[in-house]
């Protein structure tokens, strides 16, 4: 994806405003990828909104991850806020970085333990246990932004 392909948000249009408040503040969003039997395959993921896209861990062996690496075409979805009429789906390309998650930490750890502490801490784990586990770092670059 270029950069001229690459979604900008504008912060003055209220609609691209309130999506990146979303972004930033929304602990679930759903990903979706295409399946290798040509249907989607939805997932609840979480997420990091950092430098203009979005910022997953997953475990190296599951199906989103094999998913991108035959079609690098996904969604991110937004539930539809408390009043459900805040729709906000990123459509854009999914890339598998070469640096797993560890590698990650120095960069994100302290955005991301303050995002899912509570979480994490439910689940037995730290942000270091976590970026072990789910080992890869899924980069999602929106290129199109629908929502209203």
């Amino acid at each position: 994806m270029t950069a001229a392909e690459r979604f900008e948000f504008d912060p003055a249009n209220e609609t691209h405003a309130r999506t990146l408040a979303r972004l930033q503040g929304e602990q679930v969003a759903w990903l979706g990828t295409i399946g290798r039997d040509g249907f989607p395959h939805a997932v609840p993921i979480w997420f990091l909104w950092r430098d203009g896209r979005a910022l997953i861990m997953s475990e190296p062996a599951t199906a989103k991850v094999r998913n991108i690496r035959a079609n690098d075409r996904v969604l991110l979805h937004l539930e539809a806020g408390a009043d459900g009429e805040q729709l906000s789906v990123l459509r854009g390309i999914a890339t598998l970085s070469p640096e797993p998650s560890t590698a990650w930490l120095p960069r994100i750890a302290d955005e991301y333990t303050a995002k899912y502490e509570a979480w994490l801490q439910r689940l037995n784990l730290t942000t270091e246990t976590m970026a072990e586990r789910y080992s890869v770092v899924i980069e999602v670059t929106p290129h199109t932004l629908i929502a209203w």
